[in-house]
């Protein structure tokens, strides 16, 4: 099997697999858990324990793990216990598990918790930046905000205060932007920590492929970076835009429209998902089945 392969996790009889995505079974169904690949591996589990397979459906890391994440930049936060720290994709654990908390690396850099604050490692597991912190975020494009004595800001990789602490929530910065929160609501900064979108959502989400959800008075639409409506805010939910379809609630079922707002996947399910090389994941209830970009299934759900 080619190492692009996109393959979906299935469910039979409480048992996942995975197909690819003309509906074939390529990896029996299995496993008590399974995830979506990332870094060419996936995220299983049997019997309460968690490791990771190929796409060939071989273990390559037995399942032995309390908690898992997904492979990001060649290596996983795993828990065993109540320790956190990371392995590489042969299973060595590279990092000792001593954190009481990991997130994945990003930029090269990774948020820990030790004791009660949070700080950062690079991937030799050397902390870079103190633990100090009550609260804080991933680094993103070389920014990563924390909280302040009760406000965020941002910081560098060397520790530097970049935008000062003035906000009552901060998200990660995406495409040269972040969403925070001040007294007026949610808005945009660059990275000068200039308002480049005005403080007015009760919602929003980073920007992806230039455009961001955003939310108020519990509807959803999407706007661009010039803080223009694109899809208009009138949805009860609404997912990442992915090949150029969009899953939104409508009326308690979900459904999938185009860029110009026109539903072209009638709202029938339970729940939508981003279309992923054309295929999309669906819900019937508990019952999971995939959908291509017409509408058609090509695995009817089930459990």
């Amino acid at each position: 099997m080619s190492k692009e392969s996109t393959l979906y996790p299935v469910v039979v009889k409480g048992k996942y697999g995975y197909i690819d995505r003309n509906g074939d079974l390529i990896i029996d169904t299995q496993f008590d858990y399974a995830e979506d690949f990332s870094d060419e591996l996936a995220i299983i589990g049997i019997k309460g324990t968690y490791g990771f397979i190929n796409k060939n459906g071989e273990v390559v890391i037995e399942p032995k793990y309390k908690e898992v994440n997904s492979f990001k930049e060649g290596l996983a936060a795993v828990q065993r216990g109540y320790s956190w720290g990371y392995i590489d994709k042969k299973g060595n654990e590279v990092i000792p598990l001593t954190f009481l908390d990991a997130y994945d690396f990003n930029d090269g850099v990774a948020l820990v918790q030790i004791g009660g604050k949070q700080g950062y490692i690079n991937k030799e597991g050397k902390i870079i930046i103190e633990p100090k912190y009550d609260y804080a975020h991933s680094f993103s494009e070389g920014l990563a905000g924390v909280d302040l004595n009760g406000k965020y800001g941002y910081i560098d990789k060397d520790g530097n205060l970049i935008i000062q602490p003035k906000y009552i929530a901060v998200s990660d910065f995406s495409e040269g932007l972040a969403a925070v929160e001040v007294k007026n609501g949610w808005g945009y900064i660059d990275k000068q920590g200039d308002m480049v979108i005005a403080p007015k959502y009760e919602e929003a989400d980073d920007f992806y492929d230039e455009y961001a959800v955003v939310g108020k008075d519990e509807v959803y639409g999407y706007i661009d970076k010039e803080g223009k409506e694109i899809i208009p805010i009138k949805y009860s939910n609404i997912d990442i835009i992915a090949g150029d379809l969009i899953g939104v609630e409508a009326g308690n079922k979900w459904g999938y429209i185009n860029m110009n707002g026109e539903m072209v996947i009638e709202p029938k399910f339970s729940e939508a998902y981003e279309f992923n090389d054309g295929i999309a994941a669906v819900e019937i209830g508990s019952k999971l089945g995939y959908i291509n970009t017409k509408g058609e299934y090509i695995w009817k759900p089930q459990k």
